[in-house]
């Protein structure tokens, strides 16, 4: 089963599977899906608005690391672990994908001098992401909103609806929802991601922190 953070690279991706945003850019909400996915199952816990861990480590290797992170460094906020090693980690999430088929990946240089790495959607990765943008989209229109899933009876509406609230606070819904759709839901998205907090928050903090810093480059 992939990942939440898997799944948000998925949706990542244009149309094509061509392209994929600056990673930076990406970065919080690669990371906030790890940190929700952990806490989502009980590895992790809030305590008041810091993370610890509350469970066994994870079998995922990604996530494992995050874990352990975590378990090194306790009571420490959201907003520091979305922040660290967030670029590494879409590397590492983006290793993974390769390895399962999803991804290819390569370099190139820009000038013939600087490395610019870049990565592709596989034909399995197409299909993957047309389905995570379905999923997402479902979740986002779907009649009670954040309550679809509630109580495990539906636990991949669960699921995208926690991808969905993470993606929205990431600002990362422009595949799977039109700027008109996600005007038209902000009340339902706003509510996902209330869902999703803390990880939510810290995620919509982490991307105004690089917004501001690059208005102000």
């Amino acid at each position: 089963m992939r990942t939440l953070a898997e799944d948000m690279v998925l949706l990542a991706f244009d149309d094509e599977g061509g392209r994929l945003p600056v990673r930076q850019s990406l970065a919080p909400a690669v990371r906030g899906a790890l940190l929700a996915e952990l806490l989502d199952g009980g590895a992790l816990a809030d305590a008041a608005g810091t993370a610890r861990t509350a469970g066994e480590a994870p079998q995922d290797a990604v996530l494992r690391r995050v874990w352990e992170q975590v378990a090194a460094e306790p009571d420490r906020k959201w907003l520091h672990w979305v922040r660290k090693d967030c670029r590494e980690s879409v590397r590492e999430v983006l290793r993974g994908m390769e390895k399962a088929g999803l991804v290819e990946q390569s370099t190139d240089r820009v000038f013939g001098v600087f490395p610019l790495n870049k990565a592709a959607l596989t034909a399995d990765g197409l299909a993957a992401a047309r389905g995570v943008r379905a999923a997402v989209a479902a979740a986002a229109e779907a009649a009670g909103g954040a309550d679809a899933g509630a109580g495990g009876a539906d636990a991949d509406a669960g699921r995208a609806a926690l991808l969905a609230g993470i993606a929205h606070a990431g600002g990362r819904l422009a595949a799977a929802l039109p700027a008109d759709r996600r005007r038209a839901l902000k009340d339902r998205l706003a509510a996902l991601s209330a869902d999703a907090a803390p990880v939510s928050e810290a995620v919509q903090r982490a991307v105004q922190d690089l917004q501001g810093a690059a208005a102000s480059a």
